[in-house]
């Protein structure tokens, strides 16, 4: 029997968790413009998956490598986040019957199988299926907020739900970077990589491959089982199913979610859109945006450690309406950075605006998700709070099935970033409608 742990160490091994998990899976992000051009070019038009891909994109009007690329960005990202959808709740209810450390094991194993897929993904087929086996796994986020949940009272909620939501901030901080620094410059493959199977994107996919193995070794020696046998029967009599997103029985639980989808699909298209934006605007490599990301994460992490201060005095509900007044007028400015003109010269200011906005974002992010998270778990019982929270994510993986595909099809058919932008300040507003009709928790549990 494994012997009782401290809070604080638990938090400290929820933490780890999180952060390594998402640090392997934001790696691809800065990749994307170069990773689907390389394999549009390396296969040619016929007889592949891409190739009949690109033939499609051809012939609803994409001409261009970059526009089919974006394409292509915002279908892998559908791909993922369908499965994440499903499986989300699946995972968090599993772990609601099974204990929450069993699952991470199962999910964190599968993960570490998808990135060693993606080393050797000479072909573009491997790495859908690689994003195909990611998605199933990517229950282990809500399975860990549950897991914070478990050791944590109403009173401390918010703290362990901002240990989580930092370790994300920190992980698409340090990811993205990662992918960025370890990209390559030439995208040709060698005969020496492709007699063994390998890509030139196999140095990134090997280091993602090396984070998910050591998180699943963390979990397996050191992770103690945070769900006792008492709370744990309680949900025995109850099957998991992607309709629970609509039928979970806390009206106040389901509002939060939906606000979180509003919400999400905003911010998922935006964040699907901005590597492709960067390269159209500015040029950018993989390793440019390491700057940006940079950027991006510290005004995303400085947001959440501000939120847990600021959620004591105005309460969890108004940090998160603060947060969405401030993504509106982010995503309305990024809207406004002017397009290279024909000559291909981009104005003197339009890179600082676009900086402004895309901290602005960030920052207003940083206030939102831990925020929301904090309010879907207090309005959570202690045996539902896997469930809940597995519904929460999954309702921002839903998100991430519709923003990024809308975007991508935005930006493709108009060839511009404004009315993606455009559109993602216009969602929040009925976003900050059903924030402000939320119930506020009592005050003496925040």
């Amino acid at each position: 029997m494994r012997q009782a742990l401290p809070q604080r160490r638990i938090l400290g091994l929820i933490f780890l968790t999180v952060l390594m998990d998402i640090v392997g899976f934001s790696v691809i992000i800065p990749l994307f413009p170069h990773l689907l051009t390389h394999y549009i070019q390396a296969e040619g038009t016929s007889g592949t998956l891409i190739g009949g891909l690109s033939a499609a994109a051809e012939w609803l009007g994409g001409e261009t490598p970059f526009i089919k690329a974006v394409l292509f960005g915002g279908l892998l990202s559908t791909l993922y986040s369908l499965l994440q959808f499903v499986f989300s709740p699946i995972w968090g209810s599993l772990s609601d019957r099974f204990g929450r450390r069993r699952i991470l094991v199962i999910t964190l194993a599968g993960s570490a199988f998808s990135y060693i897929l993606w080393i050797f993904a000479a072909q573009f087929w491997v790495v859908v299926l690689t994003r195909f086996i990611c998605g199933m796994m990517a229950g282990n986020i809500a399975v860990a907020s549950a897991a914070a949940a478990d050791v944590t009272d109403e009173k401390e909620r918010t703290k362990g739900m901002a240990v989580v939501g930092v370790a994300i901030g920190l992980g698409f901080l340090v990811g993205p970077i990662i992918g960025g620094l370890s990209a390559p410059v030439d995208t040709h493959p060698h005969p020496v990589e492709q007699s063994f199977g390998l890509n030139p994107f196999s140095l990134p996919a090997f280091l993602s491959a090396c984070l998910a193995f050591l998180n699943f070794i963390l979990v397996w020696l050191f992770f103690p089982e945070t769900l006792s046998e008492k709370n744990r029967a309680q949900r025995d009599t109850k099957r998991p199913s992607i309709f629970d997103l609509a039928n979970v029985e806390s009206s106040s639980v389901r509002r939060t979610s939906l606000a979180n989808l509003i919400y999400q699909i905003a911010f998922t298209g935006m964040e699907n859109t901005v590597v492709f934006l960067t390269f159209a605007l500015f040029a950018y490599s993989p390793r440019d945006n390491v700057a940006l990301f940079l950027f991006n994460g510290t005004c995303l992490i400085l947001a959440q450690g501000l939120a847990r201060f600021i959620g004591k005095s105005l309460g969890q509900r108004k940090v998160v309406m603060l947060g969405m007044v401030i993504a509106i007028g982010a995503f309305c400015l990024i809207a406004a950075v002017p397009s290279a003109s024909l000559s291909g010269h981009v104005v003197s200011w339009a890179k600082p605006l676009f900086y402004l906005g895309m901290g602005l974002i960030s920052f207003a992010t940083g206030l939102i998700l831990p925020s929301i998270s904090s309010l879907a778990s207090l309005y959570s019982s202690a045996s539902d709070q896997g469930r809940n929270l597995g519904i929460l994510r999954s309702a921002g993986s839903l998100a991430r099935v519709i923003g990024p595909l809308s975007a991508a099809l935005l930006y493709f058919k108009t060839g511009s970033h404004l009315w993606v932008y455009i559109t993602g300040a216009l969602l929040m507003i009925p976003a900050l409608w059903v924030v402000k009709h939320l119930p506020e928790p009592p005050r003496h549990s925040q």
